[in-house]
C-alpha cells in the first residue's frame, strides 16, 4: 500500500465523516417520524369521523318514509 503523504484523505477519514453524517440524520429524523405518524393518525380519524357524518346524512336523505294511517 503506498504511504499517505500530508493532506491526503484516507479510508478512515471517509468512514468517520460518513458516520457523523449518518448520526446526524437519524438524530434529526426521529422526531420527524414521530410527529409524521401522530399527523397520519390524526388524519385517519378525521376521516372515518367525515365518512360516518357523510353516510349518516346520505341515510337521512335517502330513506323511504312509511306513513301507516288508520280511519
Amino acid at each position: 500500500m503506498n504511504a499517505a503523504r500530508p493532506g491526503d484523505i484516507t479510508r478512515e477519514d471517509l468512514l468517520a465523516r460518513l458516520q457523523q453524517v449518518a448520526d446526524a440524520v437519524n438524530s434529526s429524523s426521529a422526531p420527524a417520524r414521530r410527529s409524521g405518524f401522530r399527523l397520519g393518525v390524526i388524519a385517519g380519524v378525521a376521516l372515518v369521523i367525515l365518512a360516518f357524518f357523510l353516510g349518516r346524512r346520505r341515510g337521512r336523505l335517502t330513506r323511504t318514509f312509511v306513513e301507516l294511517r288508520r280511519y
